[in-house]
């Protein structure tokens, strides 16, 4: 594990934490594949939490350790060396049976922008900003808007590609792409005691909620009914059973 990204666990809680405030704590592809291995080592723990250290949440990928790797001259290279490892990133997040908890201060842009997006729930302070720049490079954001898909609408996606306008906070939840605004100086306060209702739950109903959400919306109603029957008596049961 490098320098960049620390992984903490102390109890049910498991606390990943992007570490270069001095380069806004941006993603490269090593860092990238640390964090996707970490949520598949998360094991027992009940909760995941993403933070950033410093000012800023996240200020997208390395985009210099992308240049230094090379000329990526075929197809298959690009999605190796470019497009494969941020997707990974991404739906590592979305497979990790608990729920992930982002607490975003400052910037969101780009690949940051989409990890608050598809963390479960995001507590934002009230100067946060999000920014979706890339078209403005002349560079479709395929990668952050498929992390988006499901928390978004198409319109509000839309939206912050082509206009690459920088939102609020109050911008953000009303789109859906955060949970909750607080204060920044009461963020860690706020986000500690939302970290510690949800691990004080029961161990096997919170992964079922995660579960739930992650499938029922892409069912149809009656789907969608008869799978969240069965989650609860498969929760209800085993804690019977104990």
């Amino acid at each position: 594990m490098s320098d960049f990204v620390l992984c903490e666990k102390s109890g049910p809680v498991m606390t990943i934490t992007l570490n270069r405030p001095k380069d806004g704590n941006v993603v490269s592809n090593k860092m990238g594949g640390e964090i996707v291995r970490m949520l598949e080592r998360a094991g027992d723990a009940e909760v995941i939490v993403l933070r950033g250290a410093g000012n800023d949440f996240c200020l997208g990928r390395d985009i210099a350790s992308l240049k230094a790797a090379g000329p990526l001259k075929t197809v298959v290279d690009y999605r190796e060396g470019n497009t494969t490892p941020a997707l990974a990133l991404f739906g590592a997040f979305r497979r990790v049976r608990q729920p992930v908890v982002a607490v975003v201060q400052g910037k969101a842009i780009g690949l940051g922008c989409g990890l608050a997006g598809v963390c479960d729930i995001t507590i934002a302070a009230d100067n946060s900003q999000y920014q979706l720049p890339e078209m403005d490079h002349g560079i479709p954001p395929c990668l952050a808007m498929s992390a988006l898909l499901g928390t978004l609408s198409p319109k509000a996606i839309g939206w912050l590609v082509y206009s690459c306008e920088v939102i609020d906070a109050a911008r953000a939840r009303e789109m859906g792409l955060i949970s909750k605004i607080v204060p920044a100086p009461s963020l860690k306060k706020e986000a500690d005691a939302l970290i510690k209702k949800i691990a004080g739950q029961s161990a096997a109903a919170v992964p079922a909620v995660k579960e739930y959400l992650r499938s029922a919306p892409r069912m149809d109603l009656q789907g969608a009914a008869d799978f969240g029957a069965n989650l609860i008596a498969g929760v209800m049961t085993s804690t019977l059973g104990h």
